[in-house]
């Protein structure tokens, strides 16, 4: 990865005696290296620093800093300039309307992910079973559908123990934790569940083949096999769709979030896989087939 970090922008930095101008430098450094919103990735970065809501930071543009926060702002700066997410400098990431402990190693929730979790709260009857998280990551949609109903209980899996490490620390926080059980497990196959427990099966899977464009924060920082499902993309479908079938009863619902372009072959799978009823497609802000809901007919 390229250093963005220039002599002269460690020198403006580190001159830098107020808050006000600390971060006019570092939204410079920022806008050079790229990043879109440099002004507020540098609030919220020296807001981290300083134990600052972004409001508090902005009434005291005036107040001096002191040399070890102009130094510890500054390598945060230099490390988002070079592509590090946000989320991972400052340890967090907003999801709904709680936040998620987020480190290398775990995938950083994304916004389009609320849709999911929102549509399965719609139509998850607790009463019918458990819903199933596949690939958890830092729990967002386990901790979602936990907090969305009361007398709901989740079964969270992933492979990845750090990945479920995480979790299990942000359903603590949250208050969620006697109602998911987190699982380390690859997929669905290797779970031993009765039919009769499972109400939904949720699942935000890898989704982008292996060689498709990805931004640097994705391709060098976040966990390849939480993002890159194969040379296809559509891997992790082939495998939740078929194993889905196998668990669900008749009236249970699967949810997949779709990448994009990925519709019409996730239809697909799902008419090979035999028994399931016409899927229901929802868009996203943006107007991208996103959220993809189809109801199982008959199980095998």
């Amino acid at each position: 990865m390229p250093n963005h970090a220039s002599k002269d922008t460690t020198q403006l930095l580190t001159r830098s005696s107020t808050v006000g101008s600390a971060l006019h430098e570092a939204e410079q450094s920022l806008e050079s290296a790229g990043i879109e919103g440099a002004r507020l990735e540098a609030t919220l970065l020296l807001g981290h620093v300083l134990g600052y809501s972004r409001a508090q930071l902005l009434s005291t543009l005036l107040d001096p800093l002191t040399e070890d926060q102009v130094s510890s702002f500054f390598e945060l700066t230099t490390r988002r300039a070079n592509r590090e997410p946000l989320q991972y400098l400052r340890g967090r990431a907003s999801f709904l309307d709680f936040e998620l402990e987020v480190h290398p190693g775990v995938f950083i929730p994304r916004p389009e992910t609320e849709r999911v979790v929102e549509h399965a709260l719609k139509i998850w009857d607790p009463t019918a079973g458990w819903a199933i998280d596949v690939g958890t990551g830092s729990g967002a949609i386990a901790i979602g559908l936990a907090r969305g109903n009361p007398r709901g209980r989740v079964l969270a899996v992933d492979q990845s123990p750090i990945a479920l490490g995480a979790a299990a620390r942000n359903a603590a926080r949250l208050g969620v934790h006697n109602r998911i059980t987190f699982v380390q497990a690859d997929f669905l196959r290797a779970l031993s569940l009765s039919s009769n427990n499972i109400g939904i099966i949720v699942s935000n899977p890898p989704y982008v083949a292996n060689n498709d464009e990805v931004d640097p924060e994705v391709r060098y920082h976040e966990p390849q096999k939480a993002w890159a499902s194969g040379p296809s993309g559509m891997e992790a479908y082939e495998r939740i769709i078929p194993e889905s079938a196998t668990l669900l009863s008749s009236r249970r619902y699967l949810i997949l979030e779709l990448g994009y372009g990925q519709e019409k072959a996730v239809r697909g799978l799902i008419r090979e896989s035999g028994g399931w009823a016409k899927p229901h497609v929802l868009a996203d802000l943006n107007n991208i087939p996103r959220v993809l809901t189809v109801c199982r007919e008959r199980h095998p």
